[in-house]
């Protein structure tokens, strides 16, 4: 698993093996000492929040053993790697009275507990929230539980420090931005720990990008995007801003891990109030964002005026068809809040296998944390589009579609080809809407497409 200790190549498609590795492997019934020392699972629960519910499931069971089992050097390390899971998916394992009932107890006597005990606390807690959790700093432990500590106290630290000293370029007065600014600084998303980066990108469907480009991310969230940009376009600097100051201060900590600080500045910045001179830009690119706002086509207009004549745009949008399948667990959501995300994967989780609310979510990567959750079936806005709402986008900005990032996908590319031969280079809209129309799972990751802006 030589991906995930160095960060550097696709994640998912690691982890996705790591899991079929593990169910292949693994004995039934399982027990903690069966798993206590495998490094596969090691890695995978510093990773990433892990997937699928069965997963899940053995683990939340290992969890509650390790609770209440005596304290043992042979589950130190995996004790550990599930504190920190539990940070990376905030916490959205189920837990039953019992467990809850030690964990307080626990939690009120912090400053006495052994480096075990802490360890256990944190697979439930947030240590950094609990008071007087500062002190275990200066208790000059080592071993797994460092690791914990860094984690949970050190970084939030660390991250607490930055979102305060974050400029701002300009504020946040929309009631629609301060909503979903509002979610994100409860739960920036997502939790992230590689970025693991591609190859160096030099053209867009046969266009050349230009060497060392200026990069401005409009909606960075908590970096990845912001780095990865950088990374692969070899920017000679790119600009992130965001609404949420701690989704920005856990990005500028992974872009300090990666030593690459002098490459990306971040700032907090309102979309709709962005400077009439900020910019212009070689490349700029929104995903995931526009969806989000009051009015996306007016979001799109500020967003493509900071592209350069000949610049390129990249831009990321919710498909109304690839996501019609959510419908019944985003109804379900509107019964829980914010604070009872966790009784609600719960409520899925345990859902009859035809209940339409349960395989769409199981089905996500996002459904696996408390952020994600919340961004997939609970967001406080949200739009979903369709290919008149595209083709309006490209017409209003003056921009020349370059093609969908998914026609890089050998698994999208062929059977589109073979529908459409006339279109070799998958730019038509018009047959494009015909392929989603046939095969409605083609944007689940949202429509995703570059485009030139007018020179």
């Amino acid at each position: 698993m030589q991906g995930f200790r160095s960060g550097r190549g696709g994640t998912e498609p690691l982890a996705i093996e790591a899991v079929r590795v593990l169910g292949a492997s693994w004995p039934t019934p399982l027990r903690v000492r069966d798993v206590a020392h495998d490094e596969l699972l090691a890695e995978l629960l510093q990773s990433a929040p892990i997937f699928p519910v069965w997963l899940e499931r053995a683990l939340t069971g290992a969890r509650r053993s390790l609770l209440f089992a005596a304290s043992s050097e042979d589950f130190a390390l995996l004790k550990s790697r599930i504190a920190i899971q539990c940070h990376l998916n905030e916490y959205a394992w189920a837990e039953d009275a019992t467990e809850t009932q030690l964990v307080e107890v626990l939690a009120s006597s912090l400053e006495d507990l052994t480096p075990d005990q802490v360890m256990s606390l944190a697979c439930y807690r947030p240590l950094a929230r609990l008071p007087g959790a500062d002190a275990l700093l200066e208790k000059g432990w080592t071993g797994p539980v460092r690791s914990v500590l860094q984690e949970q106290i050190l970084d939030v630290r660390e991250e607490q420090a930055i979102a305060a000293a974050l400029p701002t370029l300009t504020p946040v007065s929309d009631g629609v931005s301060q909503a979903v600014q509002s979610q994100y600084e409860a739960n920036p998303y997502p939790k992230w720990r590689r970025a693991g980066p591609g190859p160096l990108q030099t053209h867009v469907n046969g266009h050349p990008l230009p060497k060392k480009p200026s990069v401005f991310i409009a909606g960075c969230g908590t970096g990845r995007q912001a780095i990865l940009a950088t990374l692969m376009l070899d920017s000679s600097h790119t600009l992130a801003v965001d609404l949420s100051r701690a989704s920005l201060a856990y990005a500028v900590r992974k872009t300090r891990e990666l030593g690459i600080s002098d490459r990306i500045t971040y700032a907090q910045a309102d979309i709709m109030e962005l400077p009439a001179d900020l910019g212009p830009f070689d490349v700029v690119q929104s995903t995931g964002v526009l969806h989000h706002m009051d009015d996306p086509f007016e979001g799109a207009r500020k967003v493509c005026r900071l592209a350069k004549p000949g610049g390129f745009v990249a831009i990321g949008l919710y498909s109304a068809l690839a996501r019609d399948h959510l419908k019944p667990g985003k109804a379900l959501g509107r019964q829980y809040t914010p604070e009872t995300v966790r009784e609600f994967r719960q409520a899925i989780i345990d859902s009859a296998h035809d209940d339409p609310v349960r395989a769409p979510a199981v089905a996500s990567r996002d459904f696996y944390a408390s952020s994600g959750c919340r961004d997939l079936l609970m967001h406080v806005q949200e739009h979903e589009m369709n290919f008149d709402d595209l083709r309006r986008m490209l017409r209003e900005n003056d921009l020349t579609f370059l093609g969908f990032i998914q026609y890089t996908f050998k698994e999208i590319r062929d059977p589109y080809r073979a529908m459409f031969p006339q279109d070799p280079e998958g730019l038509d809209l018009d047959c494009w809407e015909a392929f989603e129309a046939a095969h409605p799972a083609t944007f689940r990751r949202m429509y995703q497409f570059w485009a030139r802006k007018a020179g």
